[in-house]
């Protein structure tokens, strides 16, 4: 059963073509193109890696065939990729970039600036692990950047890299946030699905030209961008960081409903399946993931599964508005692919920190490391732990 399958997003022969779209098979590569594309980005900058590369590949192209109207500059650098679109950006330019493991390592220092900069980037990370050196699916490069101030979101379907680029446009600058789409390598990156594929005319509604702001280059008015600030200075510069970035979740979920009136596929920061009020156990999970523990929990309607889409800043008051039904007394299990060289991943720690005085017994497993495969007999055997071992009091790991 591959992580890969239809998902509740993807296209099924038995659904109907949504009104002003096309059916496609693509890879969640090339959904990913196809929505910068969408999105009328008029600058790529980009370094090669791999798994990433054949977004670029297929950006260029669709630009020497003359369907997309944007310029592609090969950088020498991922340091540089990303310092160049913080250039463009601060003159106005709608901007797009894709990176993965090391390249997104490598940019790390930018990544701050673009962040405290308040500038809406997007940028598209297909997820594989640094050290050591592997090219598979994994999520601990991008978390390693969860505290640079880049909202993220983590893709489960080609579907969803493709409406989740075009959402994140729209919140970046709504709040002049940056925003990284996260896609597993390989599982969702070079396998191919069903896509529904808006057309322009969608796209054009829901994400109109970008307004250009106050804080940007102005020939008319010159300023200095990115000087030496004192303590005052930056203590308000992150106070009013953390006012929007408080709004980043109600964002979320209001632009998703937005995004269902116009393309009628609906998205929030995280998604409940199977939760009631005789759920006794409840998967935590990220990503293609997420496929592969949907068709195994239809064997278990004990169990329930919370899908957890936007990861920083973390959806505390979505999280336990979908758990409300199963009540107390319900044990989570959390599904990190990502080992942050700790005890517990990523995923336990911010579930953790948002049940803090709930009475739920977490426990965690680390799976899929470094793309080893989460088949359903994996997740089978997660849902079968003993969750009262002293053993799953931190993270189990799981073979």
């Amino acid at each position: 059963m591959p992580e890969s399958s239809t998902t509740e997003q993807s296209l099924t022969e038995d659904q109907v073509l949504p009104n002003n779209h096309t059916k496609k098979v693509m890879k969640g590569n090339i959904a990913a193109a196809v929505a910068a594309k969408l999105c009328r980005v008029s600058l790529v900058t980009a370094y090669p890696i791999t798994p990433q590369t054949s977004i670029i590949e297929e950006i260029t192209s669709m630009i020497d065939r003359g369907e997309f109207d944007a310029t592609s500059v090969n950088m020498e650098s991922e340091h540089s990729v990303f310092a160049a679109l913080k250039g463009a950006s601060l003159v106005g330019e709608r901007v797009f970039t894709a990176t993965s493991g090391q390249g997104l390592l490598y940019a790390h220092e930018v990544l701050h600036a673009i962040a405290h900069m308040r500038l809406p980037i997007v940028a598209c990370n297909v997820g594989r692990p640094s050290f050591p050196w592997n090219i598979w699916a994994d999520q601990t490069d991008s978390i390693s950047q969860r505290d640079t101030g880049w909202i993220q979101f983590y893709c489960e379907s080609s579907q969803e890299v493709l409406d989740t680029i075009i959402q994140s446009y729209k919140l970046a600058e709504k709040l002049q946030l940056p925003v990284m789409v996260v896609l597993d390598a390989f599982y969702l990156s070079h396998t191919s699905e069903n896509v529904y594929l808006p057309d322009q005319s969608l796209a054009d509604t829901f994400l109109p030209p970008a307004v250009r702001e106050n804080n940007r280059v102005d020939t008319e008015q010159p300023r200095s961008f990115g000087g030496l600030v004192g303590p005052n200075m930056y203590d308000e510069y992150n106070r009013l960081y953390w006012e929007d970035i408080n709004k980043v979740e109600k964002a979320t979920n209001t632009i998703g409903r937005e995004f269902s009136e116009i393309f009628g596929r609906t998205y929030g920061a995280v998604e409940a399946v199977n939760i009631h009020n005789n759920t006794k156990k409840i998967l935590v999970t990220m990503a293609t993931i997420t496929t592969t523990a949907r068709q195994v929990i239809d064997d278990y309607p004990d169990t329930g599964l919370l899908k957890i889409r936007l990861f920083k800043p973390f959806p505390k008051k979505s999280i336990l508005e979908a758990m409300k039904p199963a009540g107390d007394g319900c044990t989570i299990i959390t599904i990190d692919r990502n080992f942050t060289g700790d005890t517990e991943g990523a995923l336990m720690q911010e579930m953790k920190r948002a049940l803090f005085g709930k009475s739920v017994k977490i426990s965690g497993v680390y799976a899929g490391l470094g793309g080893r495969d989460v088949s359903a007999g994996t997740i089978e055997k997660i849902i079968n732990l003993d969750v009262n071992s002293p053993l799953t009091d931190e993270v189990t790991w799981i073979k």
